[in-house]
């Protein structure tokens, strides 16, 4: 059965306006910015990101050992509060696994006197009441993995406000956490006038733009959380990223893998080709998400001049490799019904990139029309998977960042 949403109801409280950011700022400190840069897709509640980003578990799952690394490294005091926050923790449901094993980690080592205050950080449309019921277990959670109803001395809030802002005081942070998130740019830097995404665009000029824009918010993000960090305290950052020989992820297409990112956007084309949308409707749907490669990665750690070491960051230490695709590896184990196991990997593509089809329609278009559209083109996907299951894969390349704060 195909998940039809109306447009209206799943892409939540669209396109706030700018704020005015009046207060003087340092140099290096921009104006607030309120316009969401991605829209969640599914009900208020209804836990869809986390129930359908199957592989972005498996991602976390790989940043395990590192993450661990991180807390064992670390100098804890037992009497003070030990802050953790999650940015751009989405619904929250993909990290709770992992959570609940530093929350076990510093309860064997420090005993329930130390107090664990965690903060899940997102935009003001993040889905946060999926969140809080995935925490109260109003929602099901992979493994009953509940910290919070699972040990003492345990405390929750939520944080809307973008990680391109500072998102909490100067010196809270212990252990910052983000996945598969720090990708998202903080605006969309030009249109991309022959694809959805910048790693498939042959337009040099719009691919530099795309990768200037992507150095400043980076450096950015840095800057926002070396003042989040106390001193001493670690962050564990994976970021999506092209690997050495020019693989993005999305699916090996030189092993007869159909690649993701291409298909979006080469369907969306041929959408455009029969007339369902606009030529202007195709260059003005794009995906503002950058691929860094791994220079582009550690390049604000590389000179010590930089403005990110001087804020007292530095690199511990990062590893780049890929995840495999978590519905792929389940259908060549346990084979099944292709049309369900299409609808939850084409729904797990639409969890992250409708937002971008909706906005590029046109504002003449009714909702109904857009609905209708977009359903369309997702189902014809999911035909296409349907027919291949073996053909289609969403293996993802990421590099994983150890960062501590010195001083």
């Amino acid at each position: 059965m195909r998940h039809a949403y109306g447009i209206c109801g799943s892409l939540r409280r669209l396109y706030s306006t700018h704020g005015s950011g009046s207060k003087e700022r340092s140099k290096w400190f921009p104006k607030k910015n309120s316009t969401p840069h991605y829209i969640p897709y599914g009900e208020d509640g209804s836990g869809f990101y986390s129930d359908n980003a199957l592989g972005h578990y498996d991602i976390i799952t790989n940043a395990k050992p590192i993450v661990m690394d991180a807390i064992n490294s670390m100098e804890i005091n037992p009497t003070q509060i030990f802050n953790i926050v999650d940015y751009g923790s989405a619904d929250g449901g993909t990290s709770m696994p992992l959570f609940y094993q530093i929350v076990d980690k510093l309860r064997q080592t420090y005993g329930d006197a130390l107090p664990i205050h965690v903060t899940y950080e997102d935009q003001p449309v993040a889905d946060f009441k999926s969140l809080f019921m995935r925490l109260h277990g109003l929602l099901p959670m992979p493994d009953n993995h509940g910290y919070l109803k699972g040990f003492n001395n345990v405390y929750v809030s939520a944080c809307g406000t973008s990680f391109y802002d500072q998102c909490l005081p100067n010196a809270f942070v212990n252990f910052g956490f983000s996945s598969t998130a720090m990708h998202w740019l903080s605006r969309g830097p030009c249109p991309l006038p022959d694809a959805v995404f910048h790693m498939v665009s042959s337009c040099g000029e719009a691919k530099e733009a795309f990768a200037k824009q992507a150095a400043q918010d980076w450096e950015l993000i840095l800057l926002q959380r070396a003042r989040e960090l106390a001193p001493g305290g670690r962050m564990v950052i994976n970021v999506p990223t092209i690997d050495e020989d020019g693989y993005f992820g999305g699916g090996r297409w030189d092993s007869g893998k159909v690649n993701v990112f291409q298909k979006l956007s080469s369907l969306w084309h041929t959408f455009a080709l029969r007339g369902r949308i606009t030529k202007e409707e195709f260059v003005n749907t794009n995906i503002f998400g950058y691929k860094r490669v791994p220079e582009e990665v550690q390049t604000p750690f590389v000179n010590k001049d930089s403005r990110v070491r001087k804020a007292g960051l530095t690199l511990v230490c990062m590893e780049t490799k890929h995840t495999p695709c978590a519905f792929h590896a389940r259908w060549q184990r346990e084979g099944g019904n292709a049309r369900q196991h299409a609808e939850q990997f084409v729904n797990m593509l639409r969890s992250w990139s409708i937002h971008a089809f909706h906005a590029g329609l046109s504002k003449g278009r009714t909702e109904e029309e857009k609905t209708t559209i977009l359903e369309s083109f997702f189902n014809e996907y999911e035909d296409e998977v349907a027919a291949a299951p073996e053909e289609h894969s969403f293996e993802l390349m990421s590099s994983f960042l150890h960062i501590k704060k010195e001083y």
